[in-house]
């Protein structure tokens, strides 16, 4: 099998967030909707969208993997931040997760963040996933989330030898992460072929990440397989 990674462009879009959806739908098990693809449409409207880090992966001329990076900060005091990136969402096709080409994205693509002159990447993901493609708990570089907390599942990569030592601060991903609400997301779905949900596994209040101050966004194993 022949994959090929390539910038994605507007008409790549759609694509993208039929791709987006399918990847995530394992997680109605565990949570009654997904909105990683309304994320990944409302994230291309910002000015925190790095289009130069939007990348796809392709098998025989079909997208079956995508990445979409933002712009996002350290907040070490009030008027003392500094720029750093993160990703997501990162989504591979379930017939063709555990073939390697969520590592390939990110490979290609932080080599190419730091060709641009990026000097770190901060995640929520999974903690026996990322570390496995350079990352480390963020809390070894002083790092909370804006809510003041640290977890496994809250990563760095410095792209740039020592650019997070000393920092000390919190971190702060664009708006448009916390501001998707039910109601906006069913009915951006609505735009999508019908899908069942997935028979619950257990309760939606014991997903894996319960402490993500995002808990929306990554309640099952998906990116261990990517």
């Amino acid at each position: 099998m022949k994959i090929e990674l390539r910038l994605g462009t507007p008409a790549d879009y759609r694509a993208v967030e039929e791709v987006t959806r399918e990847a995530f739908w394992i997680n109605t098990d565990c949570r009654p909707y997904i909105d990683e693809h309304l994320l990944a449409h409302k994230l291309r409207q910002t000015s925190a969208f790095v289009p130069e880090l939007d990348y796809v992966a392709e098998v025989q001329g079909n997208i079956v993997g995508s990445i979409v990076y933002s712009k996002a900060k350290i907040v070490e005091s009030p008027g003392k931040e500094h720029q750093v990136l993160t990703f997501g969402p990162l989504s591979v096709l379930p017939q063709f997760q555990n073939k390697g080409i969520g590592k390939m994205l990110v490979d290609v693509t932080t080599a190419k963040a730091r060709e641009l002159g990026y000097t770190a990447i901060v995640i929520f993901g999974h903690p026996d996933y990322y570390p496995r493609l350079g990352f480390r708990p963020a809390a070894e570089f002083g790092l909370e989330t804006s809510g003041g907390r640290t977890f496994p599942a809250f990563m760095a990569m410095e792209l740039k030898q020592g650019a997070l030592q000393g920092m000390q601060g919190q971190f702060h991903e664009d708006a448009v992460f916390g501001s998707l609400q039910k109601e906006e997301v069913l009915a951006f779905d609505q735009g999508f072929p019908q899908k069942a949900p997935r028979a619950p596994r257990y309760p939606w209040r014991f997903c894996w990440l319960a402490l993500n101050p995002r808990p929306e966004s990554h309640c099952s194993d998906f990116s261990s397989r990517i």
